[in-house]
């Protein structure tokens, strides 16, 4: 059976049971307490042990992948919620959209995927001369004082937050509050007529289909539909069928994706009505793309040990304590797979040289020098899997931009 450290995984020759499917997400910090919940049905089992930093869910069902994504995180909420009304901790998970383990059924074989996400930070200042005919240095026009209005103290919260749907309700706020500014809503005005007058109204002055895919025909009616309907009334709302559970797949990766949409909007928005001036320089996510190419054009190779050796700065080796590596069978860079983030991936046939493995460290190598290392604390097994898969992202992080990711 697979593991990571003493919670199994599920897969062939499971110790508790038949579990074909199993899927693990990091919490934020290690749990403090070994807990098992099972679900109502008894198709699956949460897990969570002491000085572990992953928690693991089970089922006895066979999943592909993405549907055990979202039927898996479901279960570990509601283990965390359980655990919490039982005042036994207060567990979340951190950023579930972007490191997982997972263990699945793929054409009739087992195969168990860690899948990470890293960011690239680039930083660039952006500075303008101003010179008269003769070559000299003109004074630059100092900027206009800037007017407070409450829909700051709302856009301050969305940015300080570490919840992304804590941070689009507070962002989301923000707007109605700027465009209330612009186009105050009537008493007798429905809020989605409202905000239907109101975008209108500002897209006189500023072009909003720059904010919506391109292609696409009436801008006001997309910003209704993708913005308030699906998201912003359903996160504003805890009754159900319609409201938006925090951190539940998927909306987790929608939500993500609409609040860095509402900031651009956003920011345009306090610009040209609100003398905001426009972020630092940023680099495009074509530019990235070109820049990760060229990096990902010489020779690219994975590596796994079971060292334990913490990353740091000064990593140069795959096992800095000289350990046995393993080097993934089959690489293939994927380029960009979405906007500002490129992927890699890599799989082997998992051998009988590995199945007594715990693996700790993951290493992407190119042209035989160390790019990036993503550490297992307590250890991953890959015994009783037919296939040993790893996904890895690098998203675009413009530091000087406002925050799009929490």
């Amino acid at each position: 059976m697979a593991s990571i450290g003493i919670i199994s995984l599920g897969g062939r020759n499971s110790e508790e049971g038949d579990f074909p499917s199993g899927i693990a997400f990091h919490l934020i910090t290690a749990s403090k307490i070994d807990f098992l919940w099972e679900s109502k049905d008894r198709i699956w089992q949460v897990q969570l042990a002491k000085d572990h930093e992953l928690v693991v869910a089970k089922s006895r069902e066979r999943y592909a992948l993405e549907p055990l994504l979202a039927a898996g995180l479901s279960e570990i909420q509601k283990c965390l919620d359980i655990a919490a009304v039982k005042k036994l901790d207060i567990m979340v998970l951190d950023h579930p959209e972007t490191n997982h383990i997972a263990l699945f059924e793929r054409n009739d074989e087992t195969v168990i995927q860690h899948f990470t996400m890293e960011s690239f930070p680039i930083a660039m200042k952006v500075s303008i001369e101003i010179r008269d005919k003769n070559g000299n240095i003109k004074q630059a026009i100092p900027e206009p004082a800037l007017n407070w209005t409450w829909a700051f103290r709302y856009y301050r919260l969305s940015q300080a937050s570490h919840d992304v749907f804590e941070a689009y309700r507070n962002l989301f706020l923000s707007l109605e509050a700027l465009l209330n500014g612009i186009y105050p809503k009537q008493q007798s005005e429905q809020e989605k007529k409202w905000l239907r007058n109101a975008l209108s109204k500002i897209s006189d002055k500023m072009d909003i289909s720059q904010y919506t895919p391109s292609g696409e025909k009436d801008p006001v009616a997309y910003q209704l539909e993708n913005q308030y309907e699906r998201i912003r009334c359903r996160l504003f709302h805890a009754k159900f069928p319609d409201a938006l559970l925090p951190q539940e797949e998927p909306s987790l990766a929608d939500v993500t994706a609409a609040y860095g949409a509402l900031l651009r909007l956003w920011r345009k928005i306090a610009e040209v009505f609100y003398q905001v001036t426009s972020p630092g320089g940023f680099l495009t996510s074509y530019a990235f793309k070109m820049l990760m190419d060229k990096e990902f054009s010489s020779p690219l190779s994975l590596q796994f040990t079971e060292d334990d050796s913490v990353p740091g700065d000064d990593d140069m080796q795959v096992s800095p304590r000289g350990l046995a590596t393993y080097e993934f069978e089959k690489t293939e860079y994927l380029s960009e797979t979405k906007p500002s983030i490129v992927s890699w991936r890599e799989e082997t046939r998992v051998r009988d040289s590995h199945n007594n493995l715990f693996i700790h460290r993951i290493c992407s190598l190119v042209n035989n020098t160390l790019l990036n290392v993503d550490f297992i604390r307590n250890g991953l097994s890959i015994k009783g899997v037919d296939v040993f898969q790893t996904y890895q992202n690098m998203r675009l992080l413009n530091t000087d931009y406002p925050k799009t990711t929490f």
